[in-house]
Protein backbone atom coordinates (compact mmCIF):
# COMPACT_ATOMS: atom_id res chain seq x y z
CA UNK A 1 0.00 0.00 0.00
CA UNK A 2 1.54 3.27 -1.17
CA UNK A 3 0.81 6.85 -0.13
CA UNK A 4 -0.60 8.82 -3.04
CA UNK A 5 -1.69 12.04 -1.33
CA UNK A 6 -1.44 13.89 1.99
CA UNK A 7 -3.61 16.90 2.76
CA UNK A 8 -3.96 19.08 5.84
CA UNK A 9 -7.01 21.12 6.85
CA UNK A 10 -6.43 23.96 9.34
CA UNK A 11 -9.64 24.32 11.33
CA UNK A 12 -10.94 27.04 13.63
CA UNK A 13 -14.27 26.95 15.47
CA UNK A 14 -14.78 30.37 17.04
CA UNK A 15 -16.59 30.86 20.33
CA UNK A 16 -18.31 33.85 18.71
CA UNK A 17 -19.94 31.48 16.22
CA UNK A 18 -20.75 28.96 18.94
CA UNK A 19 -22.44 31.44 21.29
CA UNK A 20 -24.02 33.66 18.64
CA UNK A 21 -21.88 36.75 19.17
CA UNK A 22 -18.67 37.89 20.79
CA UNK A 23 -20.57 39.63 23.60
CA UNK A 24 -22.23 36.33 24.55
CA UNK A 25 -19.04 34.34 25.13
CA UNK A 26 -18.65 33.58 28.87
CA UNK A 27 -15.47 35.04 30.43
CA UNK A 28 -14.53 31.54 31.62
CA UNK A 29 -14.24 30.46 27.96
CA UNK A 30 -11.86 33.30 27.10
CA UNK A 31 -9.56 32.58 30.04
CA UNK A 32 -10.24 29.03 31.27
CA UNK A 33 -6.73 28.63 32.69
CA UNK A 34 -3.67 30.61 33.77
CA UNK A 35 -1.90 30.66 30.40
CA UNK A 36 -4.83 32.40 28.66
CA UNK A 37 -4.87 35.48 30.89
CA UNK A 38 -2.55 37.45 28.57
CA UNK A 39 -3.84 36.11 25.23
CA UNK A 40 -7.55 35.24 25.52
CA UNK A 41 -8.75 32.07 23.89
CA UNK A 42 -11.18 32.84 21.06
CA UNK A 43 -12.08 29.35 19.84
CA UNK A 44 -11.01 25.77 19.19
CA UNK A 45 -8.25 24.81 16.76
CA UNK A 46 -7.26 21.58 15.04
CA UNK A 47 -5.40 20.44 11.94
CA UNK A 48 -7.01 17.45 10.25
CA UNK A 49 -4.69 15.19 8.24
CA UNK A 50 -5.94 13.07 5.33
CA UNK A 51 -3.73 10.37 3.77
CA UNK A 52 -4.92 8.52 0.66
CA UNK A 53 -3.44 5.25 -0.50
CA UNK A 54 -3.27 3.54 -3.88
CA UNK A 55 -5.73 0.97 -2.54
CA UNK A 56 -8.40 3.66 -2.22
CA UNK A 57 -8.39 3.63 1.59
CA UNK A 58 -8.14 6.92 3.50
CA UNK A 59 -6.56 7.49 6.90
CA UNK A 60 -7.50 10.45 9.09
CA UNK A 61 -5.31 12.06 11.74
CA UNK A 62 -5.16 15.17 13.87
CA UNK A 63 -2.32 17.54 14.72
CA UNK A 64 -2.70 19.82 17.73
CA UNK A 65 -3.94 23.22 16.56
CA UNK A 66 -3.18 25.81 19.24
CA UNK A 67 -2.28 28.61 18.90
CA UNK A 68 -2.95 28.59 15.13
CA UNK A 69 -3.77 25.50 13.08
CA UNK A 70 -2.19 26.77 9.88
CA UNK A 71 1.26 26.35 11.45
CA UNK A 72 0.98 22.56 11.40
CA UNK A 73 -0.96 22.50 8.14
CA UNK A 74 1.77 24.33 6.26
CA UNK A 75 4.48 22.00 7.58
CA UNK A 76 2.46 18.91 6.65
CA UNK A 77 1.75 20.00 3.09
CA UNK A 78 4.98 21.89 2.45
CA UNK A 79 7.57 19.64 4.10
CA UNK A 80 6.21 16.27 5.22
CA UNK A 81 3.98 15.37 2.28
CA UNK A 82 6.66 15.75 -0.43
CA UNK A 83 8.95 13.44 1.58
CA UNK A 84 6.32 10.70 1.93
CA UNK A 85 4.47 10.65 -1.38
CA UNK A 86 5.03 7.34 -3.18
CA UNK A 87 6.38 5.63 -0.07
CA UNK A 88 5.12 2.18 0.90
CA UNK A 89 3.30 2.38 4.22
CA UNK A 90 4.67 -0.12 6.74
CA UNK A 91 5.51 0.95 10.30
CA UNK A 92 4.71 4.66 10.79
CA UNK A 93 7.54 5.31 13.27
CA UNK A 94 10.10 3.91 10.82
CA UNK A 95 8.66 5.87 7.92
CA UNK A 96 8.71 9.11 9.92
CA UNK A 97 12.16 8.61 11.51
CA UNK A 98 14.04 10.68 8.91
CA UNK A 99 11.56 13.54 9.31
CA UNK A 100 12.11 13.52 13.08
CA UNK A 101 15.86 13.69 12.48
CA UNK A 102 15.39 16.53 10.00
CA UNK A 103 13.29 18.65 12.38
CA UNK A 104 15.50 17.95 15.40
CA UNK A 105 18.61 18.92 13.44
CA UNK A 106 16.96 22.27 12.73
CA UNK A 107 16.09 22.76 16.40
CA UNK A 108 12.37 22.05 16.04
CA UNK A 109 12.02 19.72 19.03
CA UNK A 110 8.89 21.37 20.43
CA UNK A 111 5.74 22.70 18.85
CA UNK A 112 4.26 22.61 15.34
CA UNK A 113 6.85 20.38 13.63
CA UNK A 114 6.41 17.49 16.08
CA UNK A 115 2.65 18.09 16.20
CA UNK A 116 2.58 17.81 12.40
CA UNK A 117 4.38 14.47 12.57
CA UNK A 118 1.95 13.35 15.26
CA UNK A 119 -1.06 14.03 13.05
CA UNK A 120 0.50 12.16 10.14
CA UNK A 121 1.33 9.20 12.41
CA UNK A 122 -2.30 8.96 13.58
CA UNK A 123 -3.55 9.01 9.99
CA UNK A 124 -1.08 6.27 9.04
CA UNK A 125 -2.22 4.01 11.88
CA UNK A 126 -5.86 4.64 10.95
CA UNK A 127 -5.01 3.62 7.38
CA UNK A 128 -3.12 0.48 8.46
CA UNK A 129 -5.96 -0.65 10.72
CA UNK A 130 -8.46 -0.09 7.92
CA UNK A 131 -6.29 -2.14 5.57
CA UNK A 132 -6.33 -4.94 8.15
CA UNK A 133 -10.13 -4.50 8.54
CA UNK A 134 -9.64 -4.17 12.30
CA UNK A 135 -10.49 -1.53 14.89
CA UNK A 136 -7.30 0.28 15.85
CA UNK A 137 -7.20 -1.08 19.41
CA UNK A 138 -7.24 -4.64 18.07
CA UNK A 139 -4.67 -3.88 15.37
CA UNK A 140 -2.40 -2.61 18.15
CA UNK A 141 -2.86 -5.79 20.18
CA UNK A 142 -5.36 -4.39 22.68
CA UNK A 143 -8.79 -5.57 23.75
CA UNK A 144 -12.25 -4.04 23.75
CA UNK A 145 -13.23 -2.55 27.10
CA UNK A 146 -14.52 0.77 28.46
CA UNK A 147 -11.92 3.49 29.06
CA UNK A 148 -12.39 5.22 32.45
CA UNK A 149 -12.30 9.01 32.47
CA UNK A 150 -12.32 12.04 34.69
CA UNK A 151 -14.01 15.23 33.52
CA UNK A 152 -12.35 18.60 32.93
CA UNK A 153 -12.35 21.43 33.50
CA UNK A 154 -13.89 23.41 36.25
CA UNK A 155 -12.34 26.54 34.67
CA UNK A 156 -11.51 29.92 36.13
CA UNK A 157 -14.85 31.01 37.57
CA UNK A 158 -15.39 34.26 39.41
CA UNK A 159 -16.30 32.82 42.80
CA UNK A 160 -15.65 29.67 44.78
CA UNK A 161 -19.39 29.05 44.93
CA UNK A 162 -19.54 29.00 41.12
CA UNK A 163 -16.67 26.49 41.02
CA UNK A 164 -18.49 24.35 43.56
CA UNK A 165 -21.70 24.50 41.52
CA UNK A 166 -19.93 23.41 38.32
CA UNK A 167 -18.16 20.59 40.13
CA UNK A 168 -21.41 19.40 41.68
CA UNK A 169 -23.04 19.35 38.24
CA UNK A 170 -20.27 17.08 36.90
CA UNK A 171 -20.79 14.64 39.77
CA UNK A 172 -24.52 14.61 39.06
CA UNK A 173 -23.68 13.60 35.48
CA UNK A 174 -22.01 10.46 36.81
CA UNK A 175 -18.31 11.38 36.75
CA UNK A 176 -16.17 9.82 39.47
CA UNK A 177 -13.36 12.38 39.11
CA UNK A 178 -12.94 15.98 37.96
CA UNK A 179 -10.23 18.57 37.40
CA UNK A 180 -10.16 22.10 38.77
CA UNK A 181 -8.09 24.82 37.13
CA UNK A 182 -5.94 26.72 39.62
CA UNK A 183 -3.05 29.21 39.44
CA UNK A 184 -4.53 32.45 40.77
CA UNK A 185 -2.44 32.67 43.92
CA UNK A 186 -2.37 30.52 47.03
CA UNK A 187 -5.29 32.11 48.88
CA UNK A 188 -7.64 32.13 45.89
CA UNK A 189 -6.67 28.59 44.88
CA UNK A 190 -7.29 27.20 48.36
CA UNK A 191 -10.65 28.93 48.56
CA UNK A 192 -11.81 27.28 45.32
CA UNK A 193 -10.25 23.91 46.18
CA UNK A 194 -11.98 23.83 49.56
CA UNK A 195 -15.35 24.78 48.09
CA UNK A 196 -15.11 22.16 45.35
CA UNK A 197 -14.03 19.39 47.72
CA UNK A 198 -16.93 20.19 50.05
CA UNK A 199 -19.36 20.21 47.12
CA UNK A 200 -18.35 16.85 45.65
CA UNK A 201 -17.73 14.90 48.85
CA UNK A 202 -14.90 12.57 49.72
CA UNK A 203 -15.65 9.80 47.21
CA UNK A 204 -15.03 11.83 44.02
CA UNK A 205 -11.47 12.22 42.80
CA UNK A 206 -10.23 15.80 42.59
CA UNK A 207 -7.33 16.73 40.30
CA UNK A 208 -5.73 20.20 40.18
CA UNK A 209 -4.17 21.82 37.09
CA UNK A 210 -2.02 24.92 37.56
CA UNK A 211 -1.03 25.20 33.88
CA UNK A 212 2.53 26.23 34.80
CA UNK A 213 1.38 29.21 36.88
CA UNK A 214 3.95 28.98 39.69
CA UNK A 215 7.65 29.21 40.43
CA UNK A 216 9.25 26.35 42.37
CA UNK A 217 8.95 27.86 45.87
CA UNK A 218 5.33 28.91 45.35
CA UNK A 219 4.45 25.48 43.93
CA UNK A 220 5.95 23.80 47.00
CA UNK A 221 4.07 26.17 49.31
CA UNK A 222 0.82 25.31 47.51
CA UNK A 223 1.48 21.57 47.54
CA UNK A 224 2.07 21.60 51.31
CA UNK A 225 -1.42 23.06 51.83
CA UNK A 226 -3.15 20.32 49.83
CA UNK A 227 -2.94 17.41 52.27
CA UNK A 228 -6.42 17.97 53.83
CA UNK A 229 -8.19 17.94 50.47
CA UNK A 230 -7.41 14.40 49.25
CA UNK A 231 -5.99 15.52 45.89
CA UNK A 232 -5.35 12.84 43.26
CA UNK A 233 -2.64 14.90 41.55
CA UNK A 234 -1.22 18.39 41.11
CA UNK A 235 -0.68 18.98 37.40
CA UNK A 236 1.97 21.23 35.85
CA UNK A 237 2.64 23.35 38.94
CA UNK A 238 5.65 24.90 37.15
CA UNK A 239 6.94 25.22 33.59
CA UNK A 240 7.38 21.82 31.94
CA UNK A 241 10.91 22.33 30.61
CA UNK A 242 12.89 21.76 33.82
CA UNK A 243 12.70 18.16 35.10
CA UNK A 244 15.14 18.88 37.94
CA UNK A 245 13.04 21.76 39.27
CA UNK A 246 9.84 19.73 38.97
CA UNK A 247 11.60 16.93 40.87
CA UNK A 248 12.23 19.42 43.69
CA UNK A 249 8.51 20.09 43.86
CA UNK A 250 7.66 16.40 43.80
CA UNK A 251 10.08 15.54 46.61
CA UNK A 252 8.38 18.06 48.91
CA UNK A 253 4.79 17.54 47.75
CA UNK A 254 2.38 15.41 49.79
CA UNK A 255 0.30 14.80 46.62
CA UNK A 256 1.31 13.14 43.32
CA UNK A 257 2.71 15.31 40.53
CA UNK A 258 1.49 15.06 36.92
CA UNK A 259 2.98 16.55 33.76
CA UNK A 260 3.35 15.94 30.03
CA UNK A 261 0.70 17.67 27.94
CA UNK A 262 3.29 20.22 26.79
CA UNK A 263 6.03 17.70 26.01
CA UNK A 264 6.81 16.43 22.53
CA UNK A 265 9.91 14.27 22.24
CA UNK A 266 10.39 10.83 23.80
CA UNK A 267 13.63 12.13 25.29
CA UNK A 268 11.68 14.77 27.22
CA UNK A 269 9.33 12.19 28.73
CA UNK A 270 12.31 10.00 29.57
CA UNK A 271 14.01 12.98 31.25
CA UNK A 272 10.96 13.63 33.45
CA UNK A 273 10.86 9.99 34.48
CA UNK A 274 14.61 9.70 35.07
CA UNK A 275 14.67 12.83 37.21
CA UNK A 276 11.96 11.49 39.49
CA UNK A 277 9.83 14.51 38.57
CA UNK A 278 6.44 12.88 38.02
CA UNK A 279 4.03 10.24 39.26
CA UNK A 280 1.81 10.54 36.18
CA UNK A 281 2.74 11.27 32.54
CA UNK A 282 0.11 13.00 30.40
CA UNK A 283 1.03 13.01 26.70
CA UNK A 284 -1.34 14.42 24.13
CA UNK A 285 -1.51 12.00 21.20
CA UNK A 286 -1.83 14.87 18.71
CA UNK A 287 1.47 16.47 19.74
CA UNK A 288 3.71 13.79 21.28
CA UNK A 289 4.28 11.51 18.30
CA UNK A 290 0.79 10.20 17.60
CA UNK A 291 -0.06 6.55 18.21
CA UNK A 292 3.59 5.52 17.91
CA UNK A 293 4.65 8.13 20.44
CA UNK A 294 1.93 7.19 22.92
CA UNK A 295 2.97 3.55 22.86
CA UNK A 296 6.63 4.46 23.41
CA UNK A 297 5.69 6.76 26.31
CA UNK A 298 3.71 3.88 27.78
CA UNK A 299 6.89 1.80 27.71
CA UNK A 300 8.70 4.58 29.58
CA UNK A 301 5.92 4.56 32.18
CA UNK A 302 6.25 0.80 32.62
CA UNK A 303 10.04 1.02 33.07
CA UNK A 304 9.82 3.72 35.73
CA UNK A 305 6.60 2.66 37.47
CA UNK A 306 4.70 5.78 36.36
CA UNK A 307 1.01 5.98 35.47
CA UNK A 308 -0.12 6.99 31.96
CA UNK A 309 -3.06 9.42 31.94
CA UNK A 310 -3.25 11.11 28.53
CA UNK A 311 -4.28 14.71 27.96
CA UNK A 312 -7.73 14.81 26.35
CA UNK A 313 -7.85 18.17 24.56
CA UNK A 314 -8.55 18.03 20.83
CA UNK A 315 -11.14 17.21 18.19
CA UNK A 316 -13.04 13.95 17.92
CA UNK A 317 -10.16 12.45 15.95
CA UNK A 318 -7.60 12.87 18.72
CA UNK A 319 -10.04 11.55 21.31
CA UNK A 320 -10.85 8.46 19.23
CA UNK A 321 -7.19 7.73 18.48
CA UNK A 322 -6.22 8.08 22.15
CA UNK A 323 -9.08 5.93 23.41
CA UNK A 324 -8.08 3.15 21.02
CA UNK A 325 -4.38 3.44 21.81
CA UNK A 326 -4.73 3.28 25.60
CA UNK A 327 -6.52 -0.06 25.22
CA UNK A 328 -3.13 -1.39 24.08
CA UNK A 329 -1.16 0.46 26.81
CA UNK A 330 0.16 -1.29 29.93
CA UNK A 331 0.48 1.69 32.30
CA UNK A 332 -2.82 3.41 31.48
CA UNK A 333 -4.87 4.66 34.44
CA UNK A 334 -7.49 7.23 33.38
CA UNK A 335 -8.26 9.48 30.38
CA UNK A 336 -9.28 13.13 30.42
CA UNK A 337 -12.80 13.82 29.12
CA UNK A 338 -12.49 17.51 28.27
CA UNK A 339 -15.93 19.10 28.09
CA UNK A 340 -15.11 22.68 27.13
CA UNK A 341 -17.52 23.39 24.24
CA UNK A 342 -15.83 22.24 21.04
CA UNK A 343 -17.73 21.82 17.78
CA UNK A 344 -14.69 20.04 16.31
CA UNK A 345 -15.23 17.29 18.89
CA UNK A 346 -19.02 17.25 19.18
CA UNK A 347 -20.25 18.18 15.68
CA UNK A 348 -17.51 17.43 13.15
CA UNK A 349 -17.55 13.62 13.70
CA UNK A 350 -20.49 11.86 12.07
CA UNK A 351 -20.80 9.69 15.17
CA UNK A 352 -19.20 11.50 18.14
CA UNK A 353 -17.80 9.23 20.82
CA UNK A 354 -20.26 9.12 23.69
CA UNK A 355 -19.53 9.00 27.40
CA UNK A 356 -21.45 6.22 29.12
CA UNK A 357 -21.31 6.18 32.93
CA UNK A 358 -18.16 8.29 32.78
CA UNK A 359 -16.39 5.98 30.31
CA UNK A 360 -15.53 5.98 26.62
CA UNK A 361 -15.97 2.81 24.58
CA UNK A 362 -13.83 2.58 21.42
CA UNK A 363 -15.60 2.00 18.12
CA UNK A 364 -15.45 -1.48 16.58
CA UNK A 365 -15.30 -0.05 13.06
CA UNK A 366 -11.99 -0.43 11.19
CA UNK A 367 -9.46 2.23 12.16
CA UNK A 368 -10.08 4.65 15.00
CA UNK A 369 -13.70 5.01 13.90
CA UNK A 370 -13.94 8.81 13.74
CA UNK A 371 -15.53 9.53 10.37
CA UNK A 372 -16.03 13.21 9.54
CA UNK A 373 -18.73 15.43 8.13
CA UNK A 374 -16.62 16.87 5.30
CA UNK A 375 -19.20 19.50 4.34
CA UNK A 376 -19.11 20.87 7.86
CA UNK A 377 -15.32 20.64 7.94
CA UNK A 378 -15.15 23.05 5.00
CA UNK A 379 -16.99 25.71 7.00
CA UNK A 380 -14.32 25.55 9.72
CA UNK A 381 -11.35 25.54 7.32
CA UNK A 382 -9.42 28.80 7.76
CA UNK A 383 -8.47 28.76 4.10
CA UNK A 384 -12.03 28.42 2.80
CA UNK A 385 -14.57 29.64 5.30
CA UNK A 386 -13.67 30.31 8.91
CA UNK A 387 -12.25 33.68 9.90
CA UNK A 388 -9.50 33.61 12.53
CA UNK A 389 -9.51 36.66 14.83
CA UNK A 390 -5.86 36.40 15.81
CA UNK A 391 -6.20 35.34 19.45
CA UNK A 392 -5.67 31.79 20.59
Amino acid sequence: MKIVSIRAYPLYASFERLFGGADRVPPSMLAPASHFRLIPRSGQHSTVVEIRSDSGLVGIGEAFGLPHSQLTASLIEGVIAPALLGQTLTKPDKLLADLYTFFVALGHTRGPAIEAISGVDIAMWDLLAKQAALPLFEHLGGSLAPVPTYVSPVPYLASASESAEQARAFVQQGFKGLKLKIGRGLATDLEHIGAVREAIGSQTQLMLDANCAYAVDDAIALAKELRPFSISWLEEPIRPDSPDELAQVRRRSPVPIACGENEFMLSSFEALARAGAVDILQPNITRAGGVSGMLEIDRICVRYGIALSPHGVGSGIGVAAAVHTVRAAKAFSVYEANLLPNALRSELPLDPMALVDGQFVPSRRPGHGCDLNWDLLATYDIRSGATFTGAA
